[in-house]
C-alpha cells in the first residue's frame, strides 16, 4: 500500500501574524547574544546548529516513522544546503568580533539580493528591472557602510574585515535557500530543518577541529547565551520562518525579516551601549530600501534571512 502523507491544517491569519512577530523578535537577539558569549564565533555557530538539530530530531524521527521518505538525491541536496548554512553562520557570527552589531546585521540581511541573482543564473527566474534597481541601491549602501567603518570607526580595518565577512555570509546563505526551496516543498519542516542543521553542525565541527577551536570550558554566562541562540534565533526565528513558508509567499517573509537589523541595532544600543558609526545612518537606509525594492520587485524572490 502506498504511503500517504497527511497534510498539516492551514495556518490561520492570527497564527501567521504571531509567527512573524515572534520570528523577527527572535532573530533580532542573535547579534547581542553572540556579543555576550565569551566563545569563538565558530564554536557558537556549531552549538547553534547542533542544538537546533537535536531539538528537532524527535519530531523528525516521528515524521519519518509516519511515512516521510528522504531519498538519495534529496540527502545530497540537504547536505549541500547544510554546508552553505554552516558557512553562513560561521562567517556572520565571526564578523561580530570585528565590526559593529548594526553594520553586521544590515549587511548580512542582503541575502534576498543574492537569491535573486542565483534564481536568474540557476533557476531561469531573472529578477525584474525593479529588483535590479534594488540590488544596485543596496550595494551602494553596503559600500557606504564599509567606507565609513574603515575611515571613521575605532576598529578601522578590522571593521572592514567584519563587514566583508557579514557580506559573504549573506552571499553563501543564498545557496542554502536556493537548494532548500524544492526540498522544503516535499518535506515537513521538522525533517528538513533537523537534517540541514545536522549537516551544518557536522561541517562546523570539522572546521573547529582543524582550527583548534575549543567547544567547551566556557563560563555560565556563555552557556546561557548559547542556549539563547538555540531557543531564540534558531528555533523561534529560523525554524518558525521556514514553517510560515507553507502559508506565506517567501517574498513576504523576506520583507518582514528586514526589520531584524533595526531590532538588533536597538538592542545593541540598549544593552551594550554600542552606537553605530555616522556612516551607518547613510548606508543602512540605502541597504534596507534596496532590499525592500528587490524583494517586492514584481517577480517572486523566494528568500528568507534565517539567523
Amino acid at each position: 500500500m502506498p504511503l500517504v502523507r497527511r497534510q498539516s491544517p492551514p495556518l490561520r491569519p492570527a497564527e501567521v501574524r504571531a509567527g512573524l512577530v515572534v520570528g523577527v523578535a527572535a532573530v533580532s537577539t542573535a547579534a547581542v547574544l553572540v556579543r555576550v558569549a565569551d566563545a569563538p564565533g565558530l564554536a557558537l555557530a556549531f552549538w547553534r546548529c547542533f542544538g537546533g538539530a537535536v531539538a528537532l530530531a524527535p519530531f523528525a524521527v516521528r515524521a519519518l516513522r509516519g511515512g516521510v521518505r528522504v531519498d538519495g538525491p534529496q540527502r545530497r541536496r540537504l547536505a549541500a544546503s547544510g554546508l552553505f548554512l554552516g558557512a553562513h553562520f560561521g562567517l556572520w557570527i565571526s564578523s561580530l568580533s570585528f565590526t559593529t552589531v548594526a553594520s553586521s546585521s544590515v549587511l548580512v540581511s542582503m541575502s534576498p539580493l543574492f537569491v535573486g541573482l542565483g534564481a536568474a543564473l540557476f533557476l531561469r527566474e531573472p529578477p525584474s528591472r525593479r529588483t535590479w534597481a534594488g540590488i544596485g541601491l543596496a550595494a551602494a549602501g553596503a559600500v557606504a557602510i564599509g567606507a565609513a567603518d574603515l575611515a571613521g570607526a575605532p576598529l578601522g580595518g578590522r571593521a572592514l574585515l567584519g563587514d566583508a565577512m557579514a557580506f559573504a555570509g549573506a552571499a553563501v546563505i543564498a545557496g542554502y535557500l536556493l537548494i532548500g526551496r524544492a526540498s522544503r516543498s516535499r518535506l515537513p519542516v521538522s525533517v528538513y530543518a533537523a537534517i540541514v542543521y545536522g549537516f551544518a553542525a557536522a561541517a562546523l565541527l570539522a572546521v573547529c577541529a582543524v582550527a583548534g577551536v575549543p567547544l567547551w570550558g566556557y563560563d555560565g554566562r556563555t552557556w546561557l547565551a548559547i542556549a539563547g541562540l538555540i531557543v531564540g534565533p534558531q528555533l523561534l526565528g529560523h525554524t518558525v520562518f521556514n514553517h510560515l513558508l507553507s502559508a506565506l509567499p517567501a517574498t513576504t517573509v523576506a520583507v518582514v525579516v528586514l526589520a531584524e537589523p533595526l531590532g538588533a541595532g536597538l538592542l545593541a544600543w540598549m544593552l551594550l551601549a554600542e552606537l553605530p558609526t555616522p556612516g551607518f545612518a547613510l548606508g543602512a537606509p540605502l541597504v534596507l530600501a534596496g532590499v525592500f525594492l528587490a524583494a517586492a520587485g514584481g517577480r517572486p524572490v523566494r528568500a528568507v534571512d534565517p539567523r
